[in-house]
């Protein structure tokens, strides 16, 4: 990793003689998308939402052609420079296919091509120039055209960085062809959320974090249609359910509890199934939601929410019983079908989120683990140390 050798010394000799630091606190006040109001009905009637899953479900099918892509990101910190490394993995646990960003060939110095994975933010009166063939590894910009600066809010510029990075490893994989007549599990929403909470609230870039997320989106969406016409299914795994508040909006329950997001309702939910019926795998909808993005187009997700028992018997502790999560798909497909293979790569192997997702989940962490510490060493930075630095 010679090339990363250089942009280490670069930052060092660029510090050492522009030292002044311009240190913005409040670029680090935390930031979330969150997915709340638009249009969300249930597609079915109120006393079929809810449907236990039984062992027959998914075992009808066998599925060895399903990819997963998930990204991870850490920082490396000090007081003269923020440094981001964001790494993803595209990946099928059948057949071992898949892309990395940035490639196990980069990281082992078989190769010195790589894909975009750090982002450098220097402290200091003035920016770093770096050139060309440094360029190559660097998010200089947001998806439209604004400069990552002290100002920029951190946490908005990791989410950004994930979600381009996995953009990037299903464009690769469209133009190599691994991508056809498979199944594509997304770590997260197809359409992700453009309104950012933060508290209190900070900054005059509000405007621009929500063009950048909605141009992220557009990309998103061309390469979910560029899948289909391959004869590829992506499917959405929402895992963090207390940003959404869909289920609230349209109640297909009838609980009567308005505006409270869909962790604590399906929380609810599956606390009265445990006392009445045990712990029951189940789905809850199909619900469609629109989406009305920038340029006015009109993006309709089919989405459930499944229920997976943590353990086998309940028991009078406070501890949640159950995991939850939403599975999304594109258009009007509200056959549910679509279910079997996340229940497949789930539930039907003894596994509360799908293992294909986990794995690229694993892997990406992997990768961004060893890029920060090989980047904390090569600055100097005491191992001792080390926790004071990385914040995965």
């Amino acid at each position: 990793m010679v090339k990363l050798e250089k942009i280490v010394e670069k930052i060092r000799n660029y510090a050492s003689t522009q030292w002044k630091s311009l240190n913005n606190e409040d670029s680090r006040r935390p930031a979330e998308a969150v997915e709340k109001g638009g249009d969300v009905e249930l597609l079915a009637e109120p006393r079929e939402a809810l449907k236990y899953l039984d062992s027959s479900f998914a075992k009808e099918s066998l599925y060895f052609n399903i990819y997963a892509v998930d990204s991870s990101s850490r920082v490396v910190e000090t007081p003269y420079v923020f440094l981001a490394i964001t790494t993803g993995s595209l990946i099928s646990r059948f057949t071992g296919k898949g892309l990395d960003c940035p490639s196990i060939g980069f990281i082992t110095g078989a190769v010195e091509d790589a894909c975009r994975f750090l982002t450098i933010i220097p402290n200091l009166q003035a920016p770093i120039e770096f050139d060309d063939k440094l360029s190559g590894f660097l998010y200089r910009d947001d998806p439209v055209g604004v400069r990552y600066d002290q100002d920029y809010n951190k946490y908005v510029l990791l989410e950004e960085t994930r979600l381009l990075t996995e953009s990037y490893l299903v464009s690769k994989s469209l133009e190599e062809g691994l991508l056809e007549n498979s199944i594509l599990l997304v770590d997260g929403p197809l359409i992700y959320p453009s309104t950012i909470e933060v508290s209190p609230p900070y900054s005059a870039r509000f405007e621009v974090y929500k063009s950048s997320l909605e141009a992220i989106n557009k990309e998103r969406l061309s390469l979910w249609l560029s899948l289909r016409g391959r004869n590829t299914l992506a499917i959405g795994v929402v895992k963090r359910l207390y940003r959404s508040y869909y289920l609230s909006s349209c109640d297909p329950l009838g609980l009567g509890v308005p505006d409270i997001n869909d962790e604590a309702y399906v929380s609810a939910l599956s606390r009265s199934i445990a006392a009445e019926k045990g712990l029951q795998p189940y789905v809850l909808g199909p619900l469609r939601i629109r989406t009305i993005l920038s340029n006015s187009v009109k993006v309709d997700r089919v989405a459930w929410y499944v229920g997976i028992p943590r353990r086998l018997y309940t028991s009078k502790t406070t501890l949640t019983h159950y995991t939850h999560y939403r599975v999304e798909v594109l258009g009007g497909m509200v056959d549910e079908s679509v279910l079997k293979p996340v229940v497949y790569d789930s539930l039907n192997i003894g596994s509360l989120l799908p293992v294909s997702i986990i794995i690229a989940d694993r892997r990406a962490r992997k990768l961004s683990s060893i890029l920060a510490q090989y980047l904390v060493f090569s600055m100097g930075l005491e191992k001792s140390g080390l926790h004071q630095y990385l914040t995965i």
